[in-house]
């Protein structure tokens, strides 16, 4: 039996211990090869390692301009909520669940944030959000169907992303490539292809799977016995979810549309910090484009919430456009509190959800539920 089909008989408790205690050690020994590892000081100073260089740094940094930028970038994060929180909206109504937006959806996904805050990955938005929603409709099979196409909406809202500012990613790649040759072109041109063709490919079959399902099922009867099995149950999942939204493109292009300004706006967040910690000259689309290849990078970091993986993306990526390794790290630092003030309030709301509970209405193809089941929670149990 092999090691992985070992750990899977672990029970889940355990098994999740073992999984946060490992991202904890990769993240604590990531911040440190980080924070340790040396660059240069400028002149007379020579080397020093990052940890110090934004220790000096820091004492530069002027309260006011700080505050104001913070402010707007913890504001652009708050938009990219807002949005977000929109699409998935716009989800459940297309599977026939409708609640208020402001006081259950948006406040779900607050809450979601908050708890995400202490866990790994997106498990604390996405199960929240799901959670609520099927608590409250008790039509769980619906809202599964609804987030299923929200992460495949929402991973195509990335990747437009990338692909509307690759003109200027070629700076930030050129940056990373040096002058490394491959085919016969240059390293940031061969980089910038790639990036482009997966980012058009995902883009692009995510849209053609939206506008016309009937294409994936096509392509699932003709190719999907050759597929590997992981990728095979993901196209499927994909086939099922999208297959329920069947002739309601227009609401799903929205959807994309609402995702998109979520990265999009998250990207921009580490624009404002750049200016909050006082860099002189920062240029607008590159640092979007390489904080989209951070955002991706971070969705696949071993590491607590990417912590680490996170300020050393953008260390290598935006060290050259942000006037240095330890401007790029403290940057991308004060982004994740920026995006985390702006939510972590999120707190008072999960205070108030108290098992009494109940969304002003909640309405499955139009009719008010009678939340039946949840009243049965509330009948003690006769001894």
């Amino acid at each position: 039996m092999g090691l992985s089909a070992t750990f899977r008989r672990v029970p889940k408790r355990v098994r999740s211990s073992i999984s946060f205690g490992l991202k904890a050690v990769i993240t604590v020994a990531g911040f440190y090869l980080l924070l340790t590892h040396r660059v240069d000081g400028g002149e007379g100073v020579g080397s020093i390692p990052i940890g110090q260089a934004i220790l000096a740094y820091v004492d530069q940094v002027d309260s006011t301009t700080f505050l104001m930028w913070s402010a707007i970038a913890m504001g652009v994060k708050f938009i990219g909520v807002i949005s977000s929180a929109w699409g998935w909206h716009a989800l459940l109504r297309g599977q026939g669940l409708r609640f208020p937006f402001w006081t259950q959806v948006m406040t779900a996904f607050l809450i979601g944030r908050f708890i995400g805050t202490f866990l790994p990955s997106t498990m604390g938005l996405d199960g929240y959000t799901l959670y609520e929603a099927g608590r409250y409709s008790n039509q769980w099979h619906r809202a599964l169907t609804a987030k299923a196409l929200e992460k495949f909406i929402g991973i195509a809202g990335l990747f437009t992303g990338l692909l509307l500012t690759l003109p200027a990613g070629y700076l930030v790649l050129e940056q990373v490539a040096g002058s490394a040759a491959l085919f016969g072109l240059s390293g940031a041109t061969v980089l910038t292809l790639l990036i482009g063709g997966l980012s058009a490919g995902i883009t692009g079959t995510v849209v053609v799977g939206l506008a016309w399902p009937w294409l994936i099922r096509l392509f699932m009867n003709l190719f999907g016995a050759f597929l590997p099995g992981p990728v095979r149950r993901h196209v499927e999942r994909f086939r099922d979810a999208v297959t329920a939204y069947e002739g309601r493109f227009g609401l799903l292009l929205s959807v994309l549309l609402a995702k998109f300004i979520t990265h999009f706006t998250t990207a921009v967040v580490y624009y404002f910090t750049a200016l909050a910690i006082g860099v002189v000259g920062v240029e607008f689309l590159p640092i979007v484009f390489g904080s989209l290849i951070q955002i991706l990078g971070t969705l696949f970091s071993p590491t607590i919430a990417g912590e680490g993986a996170r300020e050393a993306l953008q260390a290598l990526l935006l060290s050259a456009h942000l006037g240095g390794a330890a401007q790029a790290v403290l940057s991308a630092a004060l982004g994740f509190v920026a995006a985390e003030a702006a939510t972590l309030w999120g707190g008072a709301f999960l205070w108030v959800r108290t098992p009494a509970w109940r969304p002003r209405f909640a309405e499955v193809d139009g009719v008010q539920v009678d939340y039946a089941w949840l009243d049965e929670e509330q009948v003690p149990e006769q001894g």
